[in-house]
């Protein structure tokens, strides 16, 4: 089997990341100007990508900003582009469209100190946010063993997989975190666990993260 290699692409700006609110199912209206001209500059590098080594395959969340940032990357790439409805950001339920300070100041506590708790009523807790995604990963990465895979999603979607490469848990979030910029790529690639005994098998390694290097200003 060959080693596989996940990219992991941040959508551009939002609307609701430009107004400080939740942009939920319900509130989140796509990209802004700014973060199209993102999109389209992350499709030319993935497209540069895809001419190296192709993609095998290319997902995304069901978000619009998501969605949007991915329609652009397609048609760079000529790739389709599948939504996984497990991939979406955490759940905040009645915070939905909300700006974040009020629903933080609502919560009273710092929330990535509490990966158990919902945030507002009816939002899904961290801990089973990360349940969820790292499950999604997992099975696109199963589906495509040996494979090059694209997943184009949220700063959450690269923390997930950082969860699940370096078996961290829920609490690991209020001691560490990791960075990922609008519209910039995040590279995970198997490789030998013993580069002396190349059939011993393969571990993730992080290759390239918050990489924003093909970004200009508009």
């Amino acid at each position: 089997m060959n080693p596989a290699v996940l990219t992991l692409a941040r959508h551009g700006q939002a609307h609701c990341n430009a107004l400080g609110i939740i942009g939920g199912p319900n509130s989140c209206t796509g990209l802004t100007s700014h973060g199209r001209h993102q999109a389209r500059q992350l499709a030319e590098r993935l497209g540069r990508d895809h001419a190296g080594r192709p993609f095998d395959a290319a997902y995304t969340t069901p978000l619009r900003r998501a969605r949007e940032t991915a329609g652009i990357i397609a048609a760079r790439l000529d790739l389709p582009v599948t939504i996984i409805d497990d991939l979406r950001e955490p759940d905040y339920g009645d915070a939905d469209g909300k700006p974040w300070a009020d629903v933080v100041t609502a919560f009273g506590r710092i929330p990535a100190q509490h990966p158990d708790q919902p945030v507002a009523p009816g939002a899904e807790t961290w801990a089973a946010y990360l349940q969820r995604a790292t499950a999604a990963l997992q099975g696109i990465l199963a589906r495509h063993a040996g494979g090059t895979v694209l997943v184009i999603g949220h700063g959450e979607t690269i923390t997930a997989a950082a969860h699940l490469f370096l078996g961290l848990p829920a609490s690991a979030r209020a001691s560490a975190a990791f960075a990922a910029h609008y519209a910039s790529i995040t590279r995970w690639e198997q490789q030998p666990l013993a580069w002396t005994q190349p059939g011993a098998g393969w571990r993730w390694t992080l290759t390239a993260h918050n990489d924003t290097t093909h970004l200009a200003q508009p």
